[in-house]
């Protein structure tokens, strides 16, 4: 139970049953994460779009963004999101949970191509040490094909799951399955 009051789906109205309406059809249930939103049905909304981009983008894979949630939530601590995208790359991307933990471990075997992998290992860079980027780092993720709107939107994808590890780790969300 988390420390704020949130509202559940079969109590939600406005907006919030709206936002509520469109997760459940995504993804057949209202993640705890998503109802700690319901406090600030704007900050839901947004939040909403983040996910949708990051399960629509053009050119990035899914597989990546869960990569990037789930080590900076691996270093962050956040039980919730570590669980939780375990699961989707298990369910989704026919890892393991050997894969995965040799990934937590070391992340330069994450089964992703050159390209996303070395995407993966700059936002954990960043993530770590926002300092420690540099010049070349971008170069070389150009060479290998990336965007500057890929650099960018798998650092956003990094540090939007920094501030939600935080508000998740603080109010004391627990998994999904009790």
């Amino acid at each position: 139970m988390p420390l704020i009051t949130t509202i559940q789906p079969s109590q939600a109205e406005g907006k919030v049953a709206e936002i509520y309406n469109e997760i459940e059809n995504a993804f057949g249930f209202v993640p705890n994460a998503i109802q700690l939103d319901s406090i600030n049905p704007d900050h839901m909304a947004r939040h909403w779009e983040s996910i949708q981009e990051s399960m629509n983008h053009d050119t990035l894979s899914t597989k990546l963004f869960a990569l990037i949630r789930l080590l900076v939530s691996e270093a962050h601590q956040c039980k919730y999101c570590i669980g939780l995208n375990s699961g989707i790359l298990m369910q989704t991307h026919n890892m393991s949970l050997e894969d995965i933990a040799r990934v937590k471990q070391t992340p330069e075997t994450a089964p992703l191509d050159e390209k996303e992998k070395a995407l993966l290992l700059f936002v954990i860079k960043a993530i770590d040490d926002s300092n420690s980027t540099t010049t070349e780092d971008v170069e070389t993720l150009k060479q290998l094909g990336c965007s500057e709107r890929e650099i960018f939107d798998a650092l956003a994808q990094g540090a939007r799951q920094v501030a939600g590890d935080i508000m998740l780790n603080a109010f004391k969300v627990e998994d999904d399955i009790h």
